[in-house]
């Protein structure tokens, strides 16, 4: 009889052996190894995987203990992410437990944090982003209305602010958005991690998109 924590053992082995093969797949992408732009390779050390242990991980992490290997990653690199931007709002989706939130508040303080649903009109979160003052950053999650939710952002968005997207190689629908992404949009800079995409919008920075070993 199956109990419950061999089923759990077997799951996270299952999960660790996919993320080692994640990383080798992508283990030539490691650190900035390749990255000629000096924005992008800063970006890279010292954002991307910055291994430092900021102030705040401690003290997130009792207050979020459930959280999976791959989401305290993400949330650990929301908070650099924040830190980074400084934005004056986050427009965060479909975050039930308040973890992503948490995080990108402790990066910046004096970011204002919407948490908002997937089923956000594209015409009010254009409103949204176009009512904020200075930089910006929204975490996306795969949905239905993606495709529109990235369009409306883009058509909002100022130079210096940026973009999570989550899931980005979770199914063929989510690879198509991304690629998508990657080859039409002008004036921006992304950085595939496999777990998520980033953007960032600035039209004097050359057009470029960074296979990263997260």
């Amino acid at each position: 009889m199956t109990t419950d924590k061999t089923t759990y053992s077997a799951a996270s082995s299952c999960g660790k052996l996919r993320r080692m093969l994640v990383w080798l797949s992508r283990m030539r992408h490691s650190r900035g190894f390749g990255v000629q732009s000096p924005w992008a390779y800063r970006m890279v050390r010292y954002v991307i995987n910055e291994h430092y242990p900021y102030y705040a991980y401690d003290d997130l992490a009792l207050s979020y203990p459930g959280l999976g290997v791959v989401e305290r990653k993400m949330c650990e690199l929301c908070l650099r992410l924040a830190n980074s931007v400084q934005p004056s709002l986050v427009v965060n989706f479909d975050d039930a437990g308040g973890a992503y939130g948490a995080y990108f508040g402790a990066g910046c303080r004096k970011a204002r944090i919407e948490s908002v649903s997937s089923a956000l009109s594209p015409v009010r979160l254009s409103d949204m982003i176009g009512g904020c003052s200075g930089r910006f950053v929204a975490r996306l999650v795969p949905c239905s209305g993606l495709a529109d939710q990235l369009a409306s952002i883009c058509s909002a968005a100022r130079a210096g602010s940026a973009v999570v997207v989550h899931g980005i190689h979770s199914d063929s629908n989510a690879r198509g958005i991304w690629r998508r992404i990657v080859s039409d949009e002008p004036g921006v800079v992304t950085f595939d991690l496999y777990y998520c995409g980033l953007m960032f919008f600035d039209e004097k920075r050359y057009k470029q998109n960074y296979i990263i070993n997260f």
